[in-house]
């Protein structure tokens, strides 16, 4: 539903709300925020909840980076509540939850603000490709026990069996109640191929509230998670020899009148796509190696998306197959398009915007993908590789946030100073990983050498 600010200051009244939590997600996907209590609500709603800038200059180990954009001397932002994210968190007592839009000391969007990025490029959709995006996250997460001070899957359970949905009930349950009394609708949800991992399939709405869905999700599972004695996590590779983690995004686009504008069932190719989808798609395989940089952000990532692990690691799409970076589905199915390159570590209004925003450079520039590759490309040697056109993706952070650092046209569509402060917080990121001294390490070279 759709609430109004009066909506909202009359829900607070009538339920006997307590505490509201004004919430927003910064560069490195961390949630951010404040508690009020209802006697401030209304002025938040009306001139937002001020917070210092330089929290977006924080990392993912939340540490304040060097060479900040953002420092003691530039003032706030503002996180103004958006009335229609409003909530009641079913599993916390008298407490509602908002998500915000950043806007600076005039009330105007914070140049900074990424869920702005999204809201100005889902215009541009409706203006340049005359309907409405639409999408849905679909996401991968373990559950984890605590054993003698290490972490384990929190049971044995195999794939697509219904023993982890069995065993797991309880919190099965109380995750999926807790998601829809919150509004975001879940289509199914199955054991996946680790032990005690769970991948959900949220509905298909509106970009924008399949985003917030996808930011409540995060949440609400390391939260439910916490309440039984669990670990929730959306790490993408949390052991090395299980299954890693990963997001999905499938992408649609329909007019007013309720016609899908991605389906033509005279696609001379077989796939049943319009010359549109094939041109967002297109654009999706130009800007691969940036998106990867913004969907699989953290240094775990890169240890999920290696060949042969039904994770992509090549730019290309094709029908069915799992091995490709833009995946399409079966002709059985609704025709949409799935982007396979991102995972739980991301901050899903940045990922969104940028798919957004390749895909529309895709449709100005009539870009085609080439023909979809119908084998599992994660076998193809180098040769066969280059012969059929067909890329590696990023094998590291670095290598994925030097692509990002070149590309002009994902700079200009989600804001200069979020493009340029994101790649300073990676680039961060990826030099403490690069002097950080393992156990492993420890082990095989103090012995050896």
């Amino acid at each position: 539903m759709m609430y109004t600010a009066d909506d909202v200051m009359k829900i607070v009244k009538e339920q006997e709300i307590e505490f509201i939590r004004v919430e927003f997600l910064d560069y490195a996907g961390l949630i951010r925020g404040r508690t009020i209590r209802p006697d401030n609500l209304r002025d938040a709603m009306e001139r937002g909840i001020n917070f210092s800038t330089a929290i977006m200059s924080f990392d993912s180990f939340d540490e304040y980076i060097p060479n900040p954009m953002y420092g003691a001397g530039d003032g706030d932002f503002f996180a103004v509540p958006d009335p229609a994210t409003f909530v009641i968190l079913p599993y916390r007592r008298k407490t509602a939850r908002m998500l915000c839009d950043l806007v600076d000391e005039n009330g105007d969007p914070w140049p900074g603000c990424p869920r702005h990025a999204l809201k100005r490029l889902l215009k541009e959709v409706e203006s340049v490709m005359g309907g409405r995006m639409y999408m849905a996250y679909e996401q991968e997460a373990y559950l984890l026990r605590e054993e003698n001070g290490r972490l384990v899957p929190a049971d044995d359970s195999h794939c697509f069996s219904p023993d982890g949905v069995d065993i797991q009930e309880d919190f099965v349950q109380s995750f999926v109640h807790a998601l829809e009394a919150m509004g975001v609708r879940t289509e199914q949800i199955s054991s996946e191929y680790g032990p005690g991992q769970l991948e959900v399939n949220l509905r298909y709405t509106h970009a924008l509230q399949a985003t917030d869905d996808q930011v409540t999700f995060k949440q609400v599972f390391k939260q439910i998670a916490r309440d039984k004695g669990l670990i929730g996590t959306l790490m993408p590779k949390p052991f090395e020899h299980l299954a890693g983690s990963g997001l999905h995004v499938h992408i649609s686009l329909y007019n007013d009148a309720g016609e899908n504008l991605f389906a033509d069932n005279t696609d001379p190719r077989g796939l049943d796509l319009s010359e549109k989808a094939y041109h967002f798609i297109g654009g999706l395989l130009k800007h691969g190696r940036s998106l990867i940089a913004i969907g699989a952000p953290s240094i775990n990532s890169y240890k999920r998306m290696r060949p042969g692990t039904w994770a992509p690691a090549h730019i290309c799409y094709g029908a069915g197959n799992r091995s490709v970076l833009v995946r399409i589905p079966e002709k059985r199915r609704t025709r949409r398009f799935e982007f396979r390159g991102g995972d739980g570590t991301c901050n899903p209004y940045l990922l969104s915007a940028c798919l957004v925003a390749a895909g529309l450079d895709g449709i100005h520039n009539r870009i085609h993908p080439g023909e979809p590759a119908s084998d599992d490309v994660s076998w193809l040697t180098e040769a066969q590789m280059q012969e059929r056109g067909i890329a590696r993706l990023p094998r590291t952070l670095e290598e994925a946030v030097d692509s990002l650092s070149q590309d002009t046209i994902l700079a200009q569509a989600i804001g200069r100073e979020i493009w340029e402060e994101y790649i300073k917080i990676k680039r961060t990121e990826w030099e403490k990983y690069t002097r950080h001294v393992s156990d492993w390490e420890r082990r095989l070279f103090a012995q050896r050498f």
